[in-house]
């Protein structure tokens, strides 16, 4: 028997070390948001937090953390007598699946509203299918021999009579449907509103080693994908004279699941979502296209992005009731986030530390910071293009803006303390000089009208030239003089066939390239001018031309 049990015995002897280990001691770490650096697309945060743990070897478990959060990202920093020994993130699904009583509610709410709807539903497709059969039935008693008229009186009143009590209920049961559904849609948003506001429940275990009892401070850095910020300009312009006042401000997102509360918030002009790598050349091998003619090739139209009209009208709105709410006395000056902004030129961009605590709630709303306000030395002129808008528009040409670290952004322009729209601001422009649009000027009146004296077409051997003229009137209603840039174009043949001659530009510069000429005009009060357009387009006869 003592040989049967050694083996055994010797098997317990070797691996006992084994399952003399326990699980190692786990201590819950309190953290809290210090710092956000949040880049165009994604954040950084920083948590910080402290523990005491015993000696030996204990797990730090840090809950809350985002459910977006990018775990190869993930950096601890810690400080006390102690060693760290491993960091790991993990998915809390136990903690997941609890919910609030009031999302419970409303989940309970979307699910009746779609028993009763497909019920109604239901009921519907019974009618339906009943006036589908009176329908399809309603010659059989026609069909019969010697069937009397009272007996096709009471089958027509039978008929009639179920048919509208039908449509009735149909009619009914539409109007439920229609009350039911939009209660389903009011519900189902509340849901995703509470989705989309749920608390982070992931977490990050930290497992550190003490030689005896110590206190731990850990700080923590993470990077999270559903937070961004993207510049908007409010531009305050007298319109005549003086400089243009550009006010900074970021709208600033986030929705990962933990609010940023009176956190020390930079904003970053990098985009860690373009990746670092740079691009690398491979070889570029060219041969010759097969005797058969090549396959037609799909091209796909680049479309840039559109600021949705229902965001620029919650934008203008935003910035419209901002300046009812803060409207001050004039010996008040009120203090924004931009007093306390500092600009700091990284290696490779720029960051903006806002110098006072900042909330910024896990709502995926905008939330606009002011960054920084400037006074641009500017210079006023009047540009029109009247083939494509009659009308003249004040720019605005900036200069010494270049160490603003601007970014293309939307701008709200205000001329005179007024709102007059939304423009552009694109500093990626390479001019030394930025030129913003700032409104319609409805005291410079344009005007373009085809010259009918100068319209018509001659027939030249197998050719047709045909005649174009345009006069193009600025007058200038202001009580100050206008410095106006008038812009018109003559059509560029792409073609050997077409050719566009005998150009008159009445003083206008040309650029051949594109066809695009242009008039530097100075326009005193209440004075008048006038230029001409003119050019011969020649192509052969039988022939039709396009873009004219």
């Amino acid at each position: 028997m003592k040989n049967v049990f050694l083996p055994f015995i010797l098997l317990i002897t070797c691996f006992g070390p084994v399952f003399q280990i326990s699980a190692q001691k786990q201590v819950p770490l309190p953290t809290q948001v210090k710092a956000v650096t949040v880049f165009l697309n994604r954040a950084q945060v920083t948590n910080v937090g402290r523990a005491s743990v015993e000696s030996g070897v204990t797990e730090l478990v840090l809950e809350g953390m985002p459910t977006q959060l990018d775990e190869n990202s993930v950096q601890v920093n810690p400080t006390g007598n102690i060693t760290l020994l491993s960091v790991r993130y993990e998915q809390n699904f136990l903690q997941a699946n609890e919910k609030l009583v009031e999302h419970q509610r409303l989940e309970d709410s979307v699910q009746s509203y779609n028993g009763r709807i497909r019920s109604l539903n239901d009921q519907r497709e019974v009618l339906q299918k009943e006036e589908a059969l009176l329908h399809a039935n309603q010659n059989i008693g026609g069909s019969q021999a010697g069937t009397t008229a009272a007996r096709l009186k009471e089958v027509a009143d039978y008929y009639r009579t179920r048919l509208l009590a039908i449509r009735k209920e149909i009619q009914l049961i539409d109007i439920q449907l229609e009350i039911l559904r939009r209660r389903q849609i009011q519900f189902n948003n509340q849901v995703n509103q509470f989705r989309r506001n749920q608390q982070a429940n992931n977490r990050v275990i930290v497992a550190v080693q003490a030689s005896g009892k110590a206190q731990v401070g850990l700080e923590v850095t993470y990077l999270v994908y559903n937070a961004a910020w993207e510049p908007v300009y409010d531009l305050r312009a007298s319109g005549n004279q003086g400089p243009v006042q550009l006010q900074y401000k970021a709208n600033v997102r986030q929705n990962t699941g933990v609010d940023w509360n009176n956190v020390q918030l930079t904003l970053a002009t990098t985009n860690p979502a373009e990746g670092a790598e740079k691009p690398y050349l491979t070889t570029n091998y060219i041969d010759l296209y097969p005797l058969t003619p090549p396959p037609v090739r799909s091209t796909v139209k680049f479309t840039p992005p559109v600021v949705k009209k229902d965001e620029e009208e919650q934008d203008l709105n935003e910035v419209l009731v901002g300046r009812v709410a803060g409207v001050v006395r004039a010996d008040a000056v009120s203090e924004t986030t931009a007093d306390y902004t500092e600009a700091i030129s990284t290696t490779l961009a720029a960051e903006f530390k806002i110098g006072i605590p900042f909330s910024v709630p896990s709502d995926g709303k905008p939330h606009t910071v002011d960054i920084q306000q400037h006074n641009l030395t500017t210079t006023y002129a009047h540009t029109t293009v009247p083939k494509l808008d009659p009308t003249a528009f004040l720019v605005a040409h900036l200069t010494n803006w270049e160490a603003l670290k601007l970014l293309p952004g939307v701008a709200n322009v205000f001329l005179g303390g007024t709102f007059t729209g939304k423009s552009f601001l694109n500093p990626e422009e390479t001019g030394d000089t930025l030129t913003i649009s700032l409104g319609r000027d409805q005291n410079v009146i344009v005007q373009r009208e085809r010259q009918q004296d100068y319209q018509k077409q001659s027939t030249f051997g197998s050719n047709i030239k045909e005649q174009f003229g345009f006069e193009i009137t600025l007058r200038n209603t202001k009580a100050q003089p206008v410095t106006i840039t008038l812009e018109d174009q003559v059509p560029v043949s792409s073609t050997s066939e077409v050719s566009v001659e005998d150009i008159e530009t009445n003083g206008g510069k040309l650029d051949k390239d594109t066809g695009k000429v242009t008039w530097q005009i100075q326009l005193q009060p209440n004075e008048t001018a006038k230029r001409h357009l003119k050019y011969v387009v020649k192509y052969p006869k039988n022939r039709q031309v396009s873009g004219l």
